[in-house]
């Protein structure tokens, strides 16, 4: 049984890139020097902001929250730690990633197309080394990805700016007539013993869990519907199974992370024919134009997403995605669950292969 949708419902969950809200304050780093600059997007979920002015485009659960970093050159998030999952896709720039108490166990470099899920349990920051404005997409793990932890020596930088971080997740600022509540908890730094559980991880290690566009190679017949004229596109499993029906097609990290993500990439005219599926799921496109129909014919609405678009698609809601732009199309798909999500084919797509 396919879900019906209307358009006008389906087009409140289509989320461009210029809808996006940036939060100046939304970590208590927000006026540490060299951090001052950032801008932070939470776009599906309430992500793990401090601020009490935080945006969210789509506040429905999905098993995961989706957000978003915009830097200048040389500013930098500081060192800190998730309870879940955190994967960073590069929309725009070459970023730095450091990691460790100090953030002196490793680094790397990430360029537009990258993906890097980062291990739990670590200290981790970046900073936009490149040229001109950095654009990141993060993914969180879980509908409730926890608090963040930050490294002993964010805190006490952020004591001389008049921010202080509450228990309770608040973020007050003395500097505009915020007071702390007296019964409140104020966030103290970890002592030397909590930090000694946190992980050491290598630069090697850290490499296996990186997706690096400008090497990908991609899988040519990851679903049923390659085989048609023009469902001719390759895929790329980085986290877990995805919706991939070959057995063949290996992701790079296999872990749970309470979703999936996969990428897709099609020559102009090609793309998914109709198809539903059992998870809920968030396309964004790195690369290109994609025509996104839903309906088991593709007639009850279309949308046209452009570069840093955003778009949220219920389950059993039946759609298809076509590359349409100038030039070949990348688009970057999320799954909910750690779990294959179960995919059905439309009845004349599933008639189409019957008879290859």
């Amino acid at each position: 049984m396919s879900t019906v949708i209307s358009k006008e419902q389906m087009l409140k969950r289509v989320i461009r890139f210029e809808d996006l809200v940036p939060d100046r304050s939304a970590f208590i780093d927000a006026k540490t020097p060299g951090s001052d600059r950032k801008e932070n997007y939470t776009i599906i979920g309430p992500g793990v902001s401090e601020s009490s002015n935080r945006f969210v485009n789509l506040e429905e659960p999905h098993g995961f929250n989706f957000g978003a970093a915009a830097m200048p050159h040389g500013t930098k998030n500081s060192l800190h730690s998730h309870l879940t999952a955190e994967v960073f896709i590069v929309a725009k720039g070459e970023w730095r990633f450091f990691w460790g108490q100090d953030g002196t166990d490793g680094e790397v470099i990430l360029k537009e197309g990258d993906v890097f899920t980062i291990p739990t349990h670590i200290f981790r920051a970046f900073s936009n080394c490149g040229p001109d404005d950095g654009f990141l997409y993060c993914i969180l793990g879980e509908d409730n990805p926890g608090k963040v932890t930050w490294a002993p020596q964010v805190l006490k930088a952020a004591e001389g700016h008049g921010l202080v971080l509450l228990e309770d997740g608040r973020l007050i600022d003395t500097t505009i007539g915020m007071e702390v509540p007296k019964d409140a908890e104020i966030v103290r730094p970890l002592t030397e013993a909590e930090l000694s559980a946190f992980d050491k991880v290598t630069v090697e290690e850290v490499s296996k869990r990186i997706f690096r566009f400008a090497e990908r190679v991609g899988h040519e017949n990851s679903y049923m519907d390659c085989r048609l004229p023009k469902g001719r596109k390759k895929s790329y499993g980085i986290i877990g199974a995805g919706m991939a029906d070959a057995a063949d097609r290996t992701p790079l990290v296999q872990h749970p992370h309470s979703f999936t993500f996969e990428m897709v990439e099609a020559e102009p005219g090609h793309g998914f024919y109709p198809f539903k599926q059992s998870a809920k799921q968030v396309i964004f496109v790195q690369k290109g134009q994609w025509k996104v129909r839903w309906g088991v014919d593709g007639t009850e609405g279309e949308v046209v997403l452009q570069a840093k678009d955003i778009m949220s698609i219920p389950a059993d809601v039946y759609r298809s995605m076509e590359s349409v732009g100038e030039e070949a199309g990348s688009l970057f798909i999320i799954n909910s669950g750690d779990e294959k999500p179960v995919v059905e084919w439309a009845p004349a797509v599933k008639e189409a292969i019957s008879k290859l």
